[in-house]
């Protein structure tokens, strides 16, 4: 992508609207996504050169306030993360399952840059939805070592562990799981 994405997350929806009116007027970047989510918060991604992320995340922490519940800047964003969000599973080919459980959305985007870019492993997808009432689950597949590989980078690059509410390697997941996913 060669670009930086920002993320932020909001516990006020107008005020998340607000906010992203400004940083899209204040630098040049793109919404990714921008919506609505559990429990009346709001949730947008951005992206251009690091920079403009920079200062638009900036000014949306300044007219967000307290309303804002996370943000961060990811400055070079793993190829494949953003397309993997809200996908139907490719069940075809599944070896050891990973998952990691975030407590916030921008903690979910950054745990699957990190897993996408610490070993050989195929993202799955980063579910972003209404019922999950503002976190983030992120599905991974590869052999056994390089998930697990991928769980501990994962958890050693969110210093913040308390926003990590699981991480977890199932090395030979049933076919019932996975049809399940």
């Amino acid at each position: 992508m060669g670009k930086a994405i920002g993320v932020m997350e909001f516990r006020s929806i107008g005020k998340g609207i607000e906010s992203l009116d400004a940083m899209l007027k204040c630098a040049s970047v793109s919404v990714i996504l921008s919506r609505i989510i559990c429990i009346g918060k709001y949730f947008v991604i951005i992206t251009g050169d690091v920079a403009a992320v920079e200062n638009a995340i900036n000014t949306g922490n300044i007219i967000g306030t307290n309303e804002v519940k996370g943000s961060l800047i990811i400055p070079s964003v793993a190829e494949g993360v953003l397309e993997k969000i809200n996908v139907k599973i490719d069940k075809s080919d599944i070896k050891a399952l990973g998952i990691v459980e975030t407590k916030s959305l921008a903690y979910g985007i950054l745990a699957a840059n990190s897993v996408k870019k610490s070993s050989n492993v195929e993202l799955l997808k980063v579910s972003i939805m209404l019922g999950l009432g503002g976190k983030c689950l992120v599905l991974f597949t590869g052999d056994v070592a390089s998930v697990e590989s991928a769980l501990e980078y994962t958890k050693n690059k969110i210093n913040d562990n308390p926003k990590i509410v699981s991480a977890i390697s199932i090395p030979s997941p049933s076919k019932e799981l996975i049809d399940a996913l």
